[in-house]
């Protein structure tokens, strides 16, 4: 006489398999973040310093700049950081990209009725791999537009160069 004993069938149906996969998946995710090796402290140089970098005020009226004069406190105008004192002002021509119907490419060209300030700021700073920082939180980065204001002005432009004062 044979021996009736049924076979194991494991009958699952879709519910029961995507709690099977998501389980699995948990399980694993919880795995991989208990036993991968812990990132390394990132060994960034941090170092004080002097900064002095330039700020290009765009499209003042003519004569305007006379406001900003050397030794005045600049401040950002946005989280209120001090960033620094001014060390000297240059008025230059305002410069403005217009397309050049006949060569089909974008030029500089000379705007009539404005000028643009060039004003140099020296400030303390912490230079890290990352960024320069002054003011306790302001990062000062070439290209970067802000918005500034000083005693009886504000302005906003790019920063068109920074150099380290060296002592």
């Amino acid at each position: 006489m044979e021996q009736n004993t049924p076979k194991f069938r494991l009958k699952l149906n879709l519910f029961d398999g995507i709690v099977i996969l998501l389980a699995l998946v948990a399980g694993g995710l919880m795995l991989w973040t208990a036993l991968k090796p812990q990132a390394p402290a990132p060994a960034g140089s941090i170092a004080s310093s002097d900064v002095r970098y330039t700020i290009r005020f765009r499209r003042w009226a003519p004569g305007s700049s006379g406001a900003v004069k050397a030794g005045d406190k600049i401040a950002d105008n946005i989280k209120n950081y001090e960033v620094g004192q001014v060390v000297s002002v240059q008025a230059v021509p305002a410069l403005a990209q217009v397309p050049d119907q006949n060569s089909r490419r974008w030029v500089w060209a000379e705007l009539e009725g404005f000028e643009d300030v060039l004003v140099t700021v020296e400030s303390p700073c912490v230079i890290s791999d990352d960024a320069i920082t002054v003011g306790g939180g302001y990062q000062v980065r070439v290209g970067t537009v802000g918005y500034f204001r000083g005693e009886g002005y504000m302005g906003s432009g790019p920063i068109v160069a920074i150099e380290e004062v060296t002592q």
